[in-house]
């Protein structure tokens, strides 16, 4: 892993920094330092396996041990949208900051805003909220159903607004909810009444939001159009796309994906900046690969998903007067996802959109002496059922030399040397650190999809995040 000082001049910043520029002197006093998190899922039942309340107070100390001036939350604090989990996320705080104190005696700000988890919405329905807290009578306390305004100050101390407008150390935060009682699907389109915000335009009009510096937004649901995989929405038709765009030394925060963030595109420049905050719950892939989490290539996909539930990360910004700093963690390895963003202030100039930076991406690259091996059994499919398997794994493409690690790769069948089938997968722990991320990768086919009395060989292709291609290894022979 390359150290932050060797980053800055190395090839493979070309691929994460979000930036053409960097003040000179990297000992510089940031401006403000802020913790940012996003669905934490916590649930009283402290046995339940997800161990959530852990995660999100290790979150909470490493925040400490870095002197944040605030911590922005971006919504499901409340994985069964119960009172309890609200409550439970207030006695962690006061756990770590006591009085609303760091442990050097400096006030921490809590930017806490709730989502569809917390005020309805999809995968609110509280089925199994009986197997996962301390009792009935929590179960019977649900967010949403009582009067959530009451609660919100009785449990963190402070007034409910549907958008609120907050400043920590002369920045301006503005906060928004996610609208109460919304039960439309989680990945509706952008102008869909569970991702819109009422009033924002006239919130940030009337928030007297300097021009010379930036400032921060939160909401719980995406801009779909400014997220990997989701480039094809029209920004046009999202109100809250449109509010923001009046804005370019705007930085919007958002939750509810769980997105990996070693995926670079978790950080958009267009009219303003946006960033996919992470889960301190557990991360997830991007869908249609054949490992991926939620839906793979088919309902009969050969492979079983990647687990998710043990990955964990968070984001600690920096801001300084001329640029802001990210740094993506993962928390189960106490370790970074990828060498920190750098976004130039006060606007987008251009340097940072995902054309751009694709442009600067460097390709990952096997390490020395590499090559893939193909087998024959019996495996479970992602339903499973037992089927007949050919099984192609190969060693990572790990950060090495400049270069980045694999984000996925493509291998793909041959038949007598004619192209037969193309498939993507993604490493073996891909929300972990990659210093942890070392096991072999499989690509799993099933037999019935191959012609077994032909001449089966395949390719394996390292790809970044912005599928450019490194060097494949050597064509490997399916022996019959």
């Amino acid at each position: 892993m390359l150290t932050r000082r060797s980053f800055f001049g190395s090839a493979y910043a070309a691929a994460v920094i979000a930036a053409t520029r960097y003040p000179t002197g990297l000992a510089r006093t940031p401006r403000l330092k802020v913790g940012v998190i996003a669905d934490i899922h916590l649930l009283t039942a402290n046995d339940h396996h997800w161990h959530s309340d852990e995660t999100y107070e290790k979150a909470l100390r490493f925040f400490d041990g870095k002197g944040v001036d605030a911590v922005l939350l971006c919504g499901d604090i409340a994985d069964c949208g119960l009172v309890a989990e609200l409550e439970l996320a207030a006695d962690i705080w006061n756990k770590v900051f006591s009085q609303g104190k760091r442990r050097d005696g400096g006030r921490v700000q809590p930017l806490f805003i709730m989502g569809d988890h917390d005020l309805g919405g999809f995968a609110h329905k509280y089925y199994w909220a009986r197997e996962c807290s301390r009792s009935p009578d929590e179960v019977s306390h649900v967010i949403v159903k009582e009067d959530f305004a009451a609660h919100w100050k009785r449990i963190f101390g402070e007034e409910w607004k549907p958008i609120q407008v907050k400043t920590v150390k002369g920045y301006t935060f503005v906060l928004a909810h996610h609208p109460a009682n919304v039960e439309d699907n989680a990945l509706a389109g952008s102008d869909s009444p569970g991702t819109a915000i009422p009033g924002l335009a006239e919130a940030l009009a009337a928030a007297n939001i300097p021009t010379n510096k930036p400032f921060f937004y939160a909401q719980h649901r995406p801009i779909y159009g400014t997220m990997p995989d989701f480039s094809n929405v029209s920004l046009e038709k999202d109100p809250n796309y449109m509010a923001l765009a009046a804005y370019p030394n705007a930085m919007a925060f958002f939750g509810h994906t769980h997105r990996n963030c070693a995926d670079e595109r978790s950080l958009w420049q267009g009219a303003f900046t946006s960033v996919c905050v992470p889960s301190t719950n557990y991360c997830t892939t991007r869908f249609k690969r054949e490992n991926s989490f939620g839906v793979g290539r088919s309902r009969t996909c050969q492979m079983r998903r990647t687990e998710v539930h043990e990955t964990r990360q968070l984001l600690y910004m920096e801001v300084f007067d001329d640029s802001i700093t990210l740094a993506r963690r993962d928390i189960t390895n106490d370790a970074p996802m990828g060498e920190d963003w750098i976004i130039p202030l006060p606007s987008p100039d251009g340097s940072c959109t995902p054309l751009a930076r694709k442009k600067r991406s460097v390709a990952p690259e096997f390490p020395a002496g590499a090559v893939a091996t193909v087998s024959t059994g019996v495996g479970k499919d992602r339903n499973g059922y037992e089927r007949p398997e050919v099984v192609v794994k190969f060693p990572p493409a790990h950060a090495a030399n400049g270069r980045p690690r694999a984000f996925e790769y493509k291998v793909v069948a041959y038949a007598q040397e004619k192209k037969l089938i193309v498939r993507h997968v993604f490493p073996s722990r891909p929300c972990w650190c990659d210093e942890k991320d070392r096991s072999p990768v499989e690509c799993v086919f099933g037999q019935f999809e191959l012609p077994m009395d032909q001449r089966i060989s395949f390719t394996v292709t390292p790809l970044n995040c912005f599928a450019v291609p490194g060097k494949s290894l050597s064509p490997v022979f399916l022996e019959t």
